[in-house]
């Protein structure tokens, strides 16, 4: 297999997606990595979970190991910071963060984001500052008058697959990573339009979520099923969407890591949303492996 560090790198977050969204969803192009794998991740919601991802802390397999090429290991990345272990890693992360290690190694250093953690108009943001190509695609923060239940399309990352295909293309190598907000409430693509039921579930959501309040009269099964249905059917469209980049950089065998960077409570512990500890919220799916061969 060569270095796995000299590879190119594809990073992808699937923001919000649940663990058991992950089971149900048909993801034959993400299944090209391998079996899903249910993990732990280190934040509640976005900021955290990507600051731990970017120093080489993504979710903890939980009983399994990550197949890459023939060989097992218990980390696909282990940074020097970490304390002494015998566990095995994949790639022995000597930079400060996983931008620095590779660009250290000749990698251009390109994300794309969604969500407003990522947008570089926001003067606290410093996530963004970590690339050396940066593309945010999603709104910026909202105003009151802005809804946020509504369908989407060209603020979802993965709508522009191709152009962000392109930028590696254009590369020697790369280190590219994808913020994916299709999971994230209000979980709309194209594939799955707002209707006056998924709607009405939605506007329950965020209000509990807000609320931070615990609530034993919160969603009823039938409101859960729906917002279920609809990011499942989400998942499935940014994997049709990652099959678009798959299949354009698949000659060249990158490593690649996909996963949730939290998951989502719909009311299992008495609470909704995430940034709190539950393990809706904290157990995420996650795929590794050296994208090759043609999708299933």
């Amino acid at each position: 297999m060569g270095q796995l560090d000299d590879r190119d790198v594809i990073l992808v977050t699937l923001d919000s997606c649940r663990y058991d969204t992950a089971e149900r969803a048909r993801t034959p192009n993400l299944d090209r990595l391998g079996p899903v794998h249910r993990a732990e991740t280190a934040g509640t919601y976005t900021l955290p979970a990507h600051t731990a991802f970017f120093t080489g802390f993504i979710p903890t397999l939980l009983g399994d190991w990550h197949r890459i090429g023939r060989n097992l290991y218990d980390a696909v990345w282990r940074s020097g910071a970490a304390r002494p272990s015998a566990k095995t890693a994949a790639v022995r992360v000597t930079g400060r963060t996983l931008m620095d290690h590779y660009r250290a190694r000749g990698h251009r250093i390109i994300g794309a984001g969604g969500v407003t953690f990522f947008d570089p108009q926001e003067p606290a943001n410093w996530l963004p500052d970590l690339f050396d190509d940066f593309r945010y695609y999603g709104r910026p923060n909202r105003t009151a008058t802005q809804s946020r239940v509504q369908d989407r399309d060209e603020t979802l990352t993965l709508t522009h697959a191709a152009e962000l295909a392109d930028a590696v293309l254009a590369t020697d190598r790369s280190f590219l990573f994808i913020n994916c907000p299709s999971t994230h409430i209000p979980y709309t693509t194209p594939l799955s339009h707002l209707d006056a039921t998924a709607e009405a579930a939605l506007v329950r959501l965020y209000a509990l979520h807000d609320s931070k309040a615990l609530d034993s009269t919160g969603l009823s099964d039938d409101e859960v099923a729906v917002l279920l249905d609809l990011q499942v059917r989400a998942l499935e469209w940014a994997d049709r969407q990652l099959g678009i980049l798959f299949g354009a950089v698949a000659d060249r065998e990158p490593l690649v890591v996909v996963c949730a960077d939290h998951g989502e409570e719909f009311g299992e512990g008495g609470r909704y949303g995430h940034g709190h500890p539950h393990s809706t919220v904290t157990t995420v799916p996650l795929w590794s492996g050296v994208l090759s061969g043609a999708p299933q």
